[in-house]
């Protein structure tokens, strides 16, 4: 659709560190089922962001490029998104709605594949759709930069505006990071870092509110 796509080498190392053990297996289902999740993984990241790109060509706001880095896809706009919180809200939803329908298409494929006694197929058929159901349930996540933190700024600015909405998305975005790296201890280390980046994100837009005064 004319948006470029830019994949940062970080993105294919987290890939490769997650799914390692199905090309170090030594058995060739295995690094059959390793590729397909591969592949998968980076579609739906793709998908959720193209998710974005539509709705947002539906309000006349569109994308400049699409990253996929190490932490997951980034839709970059042209411009500023709609004042609208509607228009917002549905642009910042589209990428999690994306990820629903992906969740119950796979879910029920795999399904089927299991009632046919088909297992190579089942087994990255419901990785895949785990995978979906995370993407979906971490991006509503009340959370700078996640898709659930920015709809509930746009949704909070109608009443409050755009100050106190960004305080309370940013603390309670502070409290994701703190859960993020609790669930992470001892030895979850992609998540800690995940976790960083997230308490790193909505501090510095605490600070950038409080300077803004």
């Amino acid at each position: 659709a004319g948006i470029p796509i830019y994949l940062d080498m970080m993105f294919v190392l987290v890939l490769l560190i997650f799914t390692y053990p199905y090309f170090t297996s030594g058995s060739t289902q295995a690094m059959s089922a390793g590729l397909v999740i591969v592949v998968g993984i980076v579609l739906s990241i793709l998908l959720h962001e193209l998710g974005h790109a539509l709705a947002g060509w539906l309000f006349n706001a569109r994308v400049a490029y699409i990253e996929l880095t190490g932490l997951g896809g980034v839709a970059n706009f042209e411009r500023s998104l709609p004042r609208s919180a509607f228009a917002r809200a549905v642009i910042y939803l589209a990428g999690p709605a994306v990820n629903l329908g992906l969740w119950l298409g796979l879910e029920a494929i795999a399904g089927e594949a299991s009632a046919i006694g088909k297992p190579m197929l089942m087994v990255p058929l419901a990785v895949l759709a785990s995978v979906n159901l995370f993407l979906l349930i971490f991006n509503l996540l009340p959370a700078y930069p996640l898709d659930g933190g920015h709809t509930l700024e746009a949704l909070l600015g109608v009443v409050l505006g755009p100050r106190w909405s960004t305080r309370i998305v940013a603390g309670l975005g502070l409290l994701v990071a703190a859960a993020v790296a609790y669930y992470a201890l001892p030895n979850a280390f992609f998540l800690m870092l995940v976790a960083l980046f997230l308490g790193l994100t909505n501090w510095q837009a605490l600070q950038t509110v409080g300077r803004s005064r």
